[in-house]
């Protein structure tokens, strides 16, 4: 109890001593070094040399940060940080002119390893499982999402949940961001995502086969995306953005729902096209003060989905150009399905 009441005061206070423009915040608490290997004619069971690596500041808040701060938003990023790889991500977002605002922890921060067949086509992702959180990091976390949420009109909460942290982790944020004020936007899965719509996000972003899971229902149809969605906005969410892959996304608030499909274009490489979606998507909302209208809502997605379509161009996830995204957004279709 006296925990929560020391979260409440300086909340409070941050509130009361912030002044300026708001800004986006993106959570990040499995953060990662992306390590992109390109090889010709990739081989199981054989050595492979890699012909060209490149290395980012990863995790997905991180691939919204970096995608919200292309297009002109100010953004923090803030998550757990640690080690060498921990200091390599902060000093690159840094880089990008990203705030980051980490909690820096005693275990490193894990690698993840995308190894792209340039001659076969084929993408191949390995993913270490990231440091194990302690309960006093875990604490910190709490007070820092509190600090950077009174600053912010948008937080994000992407990615999976490090080990240690409990299953309601991502639902104690959300209500901290939501008492400062902030619209809250979550986008992970399994029992994270479960517990996580709990607080009442305002906007969801499971992809089809985390809606399965959670609804516990084959979805092979769009009236049944629909149908599992709207269980969601039973819960509270207000806006449910189901990820269809090359299909584009579908969209259900409480009055209506949309089929909203994506560009053509030649894809380089499709990891971080989600974030992107997300990165723009709060770029739109950001400018958004109070309710937010269904016209509003359909119209940042439709963003969200022509930035996620310039992110398809490049190989390395978060990176979009505005002035593309402008140009592919005009060729975003919105179907009305409800």
């Amino acid at each position: 109890m006296k925990i929560f009441l020391f979260w409440k005061i300086a909340l409070c206070l941050v509130i009361i001593m912030h002044g300026g423009e708001l800004v986006i915040t993106s959570v990040t608490l499995n953060a990662a070094v992306d390590k992109v290997h390109y090889i010709d004619g990739f081989q199981l069971e054989k050595v492979n040399r890699v012909r060209e690596v490149k290395s980012e500041p990863g995790g997905k808040g991180n691939n919204v940060a970096k995608v919200a701060r292309l297009l002109g938003s100010k953004v923090i990023s803030s998550g757990f940080l640690g080690g060498d790889t921990g200091t390599f991500v902060h000093h690159e977002l840094l880089n990008r002119d990203i705030a980051s605002d980490p909690v820096w922890v005693s275990g490193s921060t894990r690698e993840t390893f995308n190894i792209i067949d340039v001659a076969n086509r084929t993408q191949t992702e390995i993913l270490e499982p990231g440091p194990v959180i302690s309960m006093d990091e875990w604490e910190a976390m709490k007070v820092k999402i509190a600090q950077c949420a009174a600053k912010s009109s948008v937080v994000c909460f992407s990615g999976s949940l490090p080990r240690g942290l409990p299953e309601y982790a991502y639902a104690d944020l959300i209500t901290l961001a939501k008492d400062a004020g902030a619209k809250t936007v979550l986008d992970t899965s399994g029992s994270a995502l479960s517990r996580g719509i709990e607080s009442a996000p305002f906007l969801c972003k499971p992809n089809r086969d985390e809606l399965t899971q959670w609804a516990q229902v084959q979805l092979e149809t769009m009236e049944s995306v629909v149908a599992a969605a709207r269980c969601m906005i039973q819960r509270g969410v207000q806006v449910v953005v189901v990820s269809l892959d090359k299909d584009g996304a579908i969209v259900v608030t409480k009055s209506s729902a949309w089929h909203v499909s994506p560009p053509a274009v030649q894809v380089v490489n499709t990891v971080g096209c989600g974030d992107a979606l997300v990165g723009g998507v709060a770029h739109k909302l950001e400018a958004i003060e109070g309710a937010v209208s269904d016209s509003q809502i359909i119209e940042a997605i439709a963003w969200g989905t022509a930035v996620a379509a310039s992110n398809a161009l490049f190989p390395i996830a978060g990176h979009v150009e505005p002035t593309k995204a402008k140009a592919l957004f005009h060729d975003v279709k919105v179907t009305l399905l409800a």
